[in-house]
Formats: C-alpha cells, sequence, structure tokens
C-alpha cells in the first residue's frame, strides 16, 4: 500500500504577498529549533504579510535528515 498526500496549489491570492519587493509588512518567526544537530538552526520559518497570509518553509529532508540542494539534474534515461 502507498500513502500519497495531496496538495493544492498555493496560488498568490493565498500565499504571503510582499508588494513593495523589500520586505516591508513581512513579518518571520522562527518555530521549533534543534533537529539532529545541537545547533540554533530554526527547522521551520512562518512567514505572515500585512493582509495575514502566511506560509511555513521548512529545510529540504532526505532519508530523515537536513540537506543542501545541489540544483535539478535531467537524466533522460529515467523518463517514461
Amino acid at each position: 500500500m502507498k500513502l500519497t498526500h495531496k496538495f493544492e496549489e498555493m496560488t498568490p491570492e493565498k500565499r504571503p504577498q510582499d508588494p513593495s519587493m523589500n520586505g516591508t509588512g513581512l513579518r518571520f518567526e522562527t518555530m521549533e529549533h534543534g533537529g539532529e544537530y545541537p545547533d540554533t538552526m530554526p527547522q521551520a520559518i512562518k512567514v505572515t504579510d500585512a493582509e495575514g497570509r502566511s506560509c511555513i518553509y521548512v529545510p529540504i529532508t532526505q532519508d530523515g535528515k537536513v540537506v543542501d540542494s545541489y540544483g535539478y539534474s535531467f537524466d533522460p534515461e529515467e523518463v517514461a
């Protein structure tokens, strides 16, 4: 059995906006800290705009560990 989580597209009307493109009106809140290592890196950051729309950003994980992205690559052999 495979469990799949479905998401709805987060259109601009739903996500925080920054009309001035300089961060004015945005609030940033660090959420839980810690994780695998005893550091102060937040494991989630909540961004809220002046109209109250918010989004929570979390680090990318792979096999339960926080990872850094190398970017995207295209492997034509894996395309169906």
